[in-house]
């Protein structure tokens, strides 16, 4: 009996052990969990920009990738970077921690061409001639210009291209042009710009970002197809007129959203009549109010358009045709308007246009 009891004593001890260590076995303690954080700043390149520095600020990593959005991938700590192009690129830095867990930072860059390269032309002191120029933030390896020109009389389009760096262009009068000027850098960057030009130099149609428009004269015949707002609805083949002896000023006021500086301001004549429905005497003038107005410009002319063309030779090309004026004294409005005083008679114009 004795033998007996003391076998069952141990294997009721050894149950009592193995069920002591279930029992621990069972509390299982969490893995030890890092958390990156993905961090950095963008520094440009004074000298270069399509060039940047990113300067890491990440914490608890063990390793990192960055993307720049051109489709590049970089592992360095502080990388720099050149872009090939402009345009919109979303940079994203990924960290990993040493537990394998990951975390990730956006940043959206816009390399916009006026933001890396600026064009100018200015005239040259010669009748009709454009002489061109670029600034750029980098080194310029080779340069394209493409200088549509669009012959005023017959909208035949003649295409130059030229490879220097300050090209000199002279264009016909009253035409209204285009450009693009495409440049590599020495690191293969190309940024490109393309711009209208005239007589004047560089020019912006702003016209058609006017918020209000008002006249005091409308057509005179009450014929929708020639009344105030077909002067400026952007078609040069519709016209306003008024058919009859200028009675007082006329006056087209456009008003802007915020004060714009206009440089630049266009008028084209008429299709018929030869200059007795032409302009004589007028005022540009801003306001920022729309009650107190700043004399801006002023003209007087001794012979319409079509007898100032004729006298030129360009007797069978006389209509449709645009005369750009310079502002005397440019400044920042919300309001502008042509006061027109005097006229050859009644009064016609296909389109006027604000620049710039």
């Amino acid at each position: 009996m004795k033998r007996l009891v003391k076998p069952l004593g141990l294997l009721l001890c050894l149950a009592a052990v193995m069920s002591c260590s279930k029992k621990v076995d069972s509390v299982v303690s969490d893995p030890k969990i890092i958390n990156p954080i993905s961090d950095f700043t963008i520094t440009p390149d004074p000298t270069d920009g399509f060039t940047f520095k990113y300067n890491n600020l990440s914490k608890n990593y063990t390793k990192l990738e960055w993307r720049f959005g051109d489709d590049t991938l970089n592992t360095d700590a502080n990388p720099t970077h050149t872009f090939l192009a402009t345009g919109k690129y979303t940079t994203d830095l990924k960290t990993f921690s040493s537990t394998g867990n990951v975390s990730h930072k956006y940043v959206d860059l816009f390399l916009a061409p006026d933001s890396i390269m600026t064009v100018n032309a200015a005239k040259t002191g010669n009748p009709y001639e454009i002489k061109f120029g670029v600034s750029i933030k980098a080194k310029i390896k080779s340069i394209l210009w493409t200088i549509n020109d669009v012959d005023a009389a017959t909208s035949v389009v003649t295409t130059t291209k030229d490879t220097s760096r300050t090209p000199i262009h002279k264009f016909g009068i009253g035409s209204f042009n285009n450009f693009t000027v495409t440049v590599t850098t020495d690191k293969g960057s190309v940024v490109s710009i393309s711009r209208s030009v005239t007589t004047e130099g560089i020019a912006t149609d702003i016209t058609q970002s006017r918020i209000a428009y008002k006249t005091n004269l409308d057509n005179n015949t009450n014929n929708v197809n020639e009344n105030y707002t077909k002067l400026v609805d952007g078609n040069p083949k519709t016209k306003f007129g008024y058919y009859a002896a200028f009675p007082f000023p006329l006056i087209y006021t456009l008003q802007f959203p915020a004060p714009v500086t206009v440089k630049l301001y266009a008028i084209e004549n008429g299709n018929d009549s030869e200059s007795t429905r032409d302009p004589k005497e007028w005022y540009i003038e801003g306001s920022n109010d729309g009650n107190n107005w700043t004399q801006l410009d002023y003209r007087f002319q001794s012979v319409g358009f079509a007898d100032q063309l004729r006298a030129l030779g360009q007797t069978s090309t006389r209509y449709y045709r645009f005369f750009y004026y310079t502002i005397a004294t440019p400044g920042a409005y919300s309001y502008y308007r042509w006061r027109v005083t005097q006229t050859f008679g009644a009064f016609q114009i296909e389109e006027f246009q604000l620049f710039k």
